[in-house]
């Protein structure tokens, strides 16, 4: 089984359309097969760390048609493996016509586990349905960043781009008190479209299809190097 999240950013004039594909995975203690949690998954399973995984990026060029963007991301969420996908769309500057596209799309022939989903990301507080605070967005990705349990797949050609953007991406804290997130741009790199992807990825889980359980890699790599 797989469980992906898949979050679309879709630009603005100058700005590039984004889209990230994160996995849900279940990471078991080091040392235990996954062998042996199916054996005995009672006993192992308290001890199991749950991660996020950035399996895929794309960017499309500047100026690529939204009719286009459609229909690749449509594509990729009906290969099989992205049957049981949730798709989730910024569509707070694009408005209702464009992801109303992708709704088309979706009656034609159905991907993913469900219709896609409009996230509108406010400056509010309090989330309301899928109108959302960029501050919650913005902290689906800073939890998993602090607690280690957010990685990027090896090879991605836009993996440096992202990882760029991440560093840049800092906490301020305003007068007032409240928490406020911001991204320091790049020239030629965007606006943080891969981040605000990310965030679109991470911010609710895809409880549908049930995450797969892998072996911890990074602790046979160490028993390897003893």
């Amino acid at each position: 089984m797989s469980s992906y999240t898949v979050g679309l950013d879709l630009g603005q004039g100058q700005d590039f359309s984004a889209l990230v594909v994160v996995e849900r995975v279940l990471v078991l203690p080091p040392l235990v097969s996954v062998g042996a949690f199916w054996r005995a998954p009672q006993l192992i399973g308290p001890s199991i760390r749950e991660e996020r995984h950035v399996r895929h990026l794309r960017r499309w060029e500047l100026g690529t048609p939204y009719p286009a963007i459609v229909d690749d991301v449509a594509t990729m969420m009906r290969a099989d493996a992205m049957r049981d996908g949730l798709l989730f769309i910024d569509r707070t500057g694009v408005g209702r016509a464009v992801f109303d596209m992708f709704v088309e799309a979706w009656q034609a022939e159905e991907f993913g586990a469900s219709y896609p989903l409009g996230v509108t990301i406010t400056a509010g507080a309090k989330r309301n349905g899928m109108h959302v605070p960029k501050s919650d967005l913005l902290a689906a990705i800073q939890v998993p960043l602090q607690q280690g349990t957010l990685r990027v797949a090896d090879g991605l050609a836009l993996g440096p781009v992202l990882e760029r953007e991440l560093v840049s991406f800092r906490q301020k804290i305003s007068d007032s008190g409240r928490d406020t997130f911001d991204l320091q741009r790049r020239a030629g790199e965007g606006h943080g479209d891969l981040v605000t992807a990310l965030s679109l990825a991470l911010f609710q889980d895809n409880t549908i299809s049930r995450p797969e359980v892998v072996e911890n890699t990074d602790a046979l790599k160490g028993a390897s190097n003893d």
